[in-house]
């Protein structure tokens, strides 16, 4: 398991931040002011709402300590690249979750560091085994994440003829690798997965749709576009796992940290996938209504 802890999930995770960079132009940062209303809706709740949320499920409900960081690693997680595409899929406003994936991203690489350290200081203690020097820890989560990101980014500036060319296959390359790591993890981590599955199972159904309840009152309550709504609601959903993953196995050594990461995976997947039928058939409907008036 060296192999994956030390180098196959911190490779993944480098290849697929860099992938994220090859995506990113100057122009989508200028779009990030575009339609500042919704942005700040979105941009508020996804830094609030998710880690208060994960915050009060983990403080009644995770089983174990090291469970407990992890279900806080994953509220605290900004939306996944996933999340474009079924925001699109939905019909809801892509360019408002493109927007709310890359600023999110940016401020998460950020504060990752801190959120997750006080969450393994507070649930697991300072005498435990776990121990993770602050600044090591905002180092190694910068070297993992900022850096290929914002080297992508320079790649995509100087050389957008090449970096259009292999951004795909860095991407393939680097989920391919991701996802191994994954079944790897997971296998290890059998026993503890069976004992705790039905925990682990409801926290992260449970977190999903109070995220996503909650996501939905905030944009109705200040007069967001339905559109507008469907791609805040998505964000609150699919997250970007894969970071939280090499905190926990990684840099914290804990590979049980990891499982509740592991299960949003398919758990969210599935209710935005019937998000999605909803939102267009709401949207369908909608416009069937105007076009009668």
């Amino acid at each position: 398991m060296t192999l994956i802890d030390d180098i196959l999930l911190p490779a993944s995770l480098w290849t697929i931040m860099f992938s994220m960079g090859l995506s990113l132009t100057v122009d989508d940062f200028r779009r990030i002011a575009a339609n500042r209303r919704a942005l700040y809706v979105g941009i508020g709740s996804m830094l609030v709402v998710p880690p208060l949320i994960g915050l009060v499920f983990v403080s009644f409900f995770a089983p174990t300590p090291e469970l407990a960081v992890g279900f806080i690693l994953l509220a605290t997680c900004p939306g996944g690249m996933l999340s474009n595409l079924m925001t699109d899929l939905a019909e809801g406003d892509l360019a408002l979750s493109l927007s709310l994936s890359i600023l999110v991203s940016m401020v998460y690489i950020v504060v990752v560091p801190f959120y997750a350290h006080f969450a393994i200081q507070h649930f697991i203690g300072v005498e435990a085994q776990v121990s993770v020097p602050l600044i090591d820890f905002v180092w190694k989560v910068f070297s993992i994440t900022l850096i290929p990101a914002s080297l992508g980014l320079l790649l995509r500036t100087y050389r957008n003829d090449l970096a259009l060319r292999i951004k795909g296959a860095v991407k393939i390359l680097g989920t391919g690798v991701l996802v191994v790591a994954f079944g790897f993890i997971l296998v290890d981590q059998i026993p503890v997965l069976r004992e705790h599955f039905s925990s682990l199972f409801g926290v992260t159904l449970g977190m999903n749709l109070a995220n996503l309840a909650v996501a939905l009152t905030l944009t109705t309550v200040f007069a967001l576009v339905p559109k507008e709504r469907v791609a805040i609601g998505i964000e609150h959903m699919i997250r970007q796992e894969g970071t939280a993953i090499y905190i926990a196995v990684t840099i914290v050594g804990s590979r049980e940290m990891s499982l509740p990461m592991i299960m949003n995976t398919p758990v969210a997947l599935f209710l935005c996938i019937a998000f999605v039928f909803l939102s267009r058939r709401s949207l369908a409907e909608s416009r069937a209504g105007a076009a009668k008036v």
